[in-house]
């Protein structure tokens, strides 16, 4: 429905469905208010909440921008595909986590 539901889906996912980890993507734009402030230290701080408590990643799609032409630069402009590096992102998280996850730290060779 909107950005502030984010971490409460994410954590409906996490909770419901066996995934390794959440994208979630959308765009927070400046208003004329302090709103935008707000939604985005909830969205920041609720995923961050969301993935420590379940040990998976919640890669942060999420476009903070002032304007739509911001939006649209980040998302398929000179600088590159967000999507793309987001995804990468999942994949690397998931890689990491699996070299982490094999390590026999009682047989490690000091």
């Amino acid at each position: 429905p909107g950005s502030m539901e984010i971490p409460l889906a994410s954590q409906w996912v996490f909770e419901y469905k066996r995934v390794d980890a959440i994208i979630v993507l959308g765009v927070v734009i400046r208003g004329e208010t302090s709103h935008y402030d707000s939604v985005c230290r909830v969205l920041e701080k609720g995923c961050l909440d969301v993935q420590l408590k379940y040990g998976k990643p919640i890669i942060f799609g999420i476009l903070t921008v002032e304007n739509k032409a911001q939006a649209i630069e980040r998302i398929s402009g000179e600088k590159g595909n967000k999507g793309k590096e987001i995804a990468k992102a999942a994949i690397r998280m998931r890689y990491l986590y699996s070299k982490i996850s094999s390590v026999d730290i009682e047989n490690l060779n000091t």
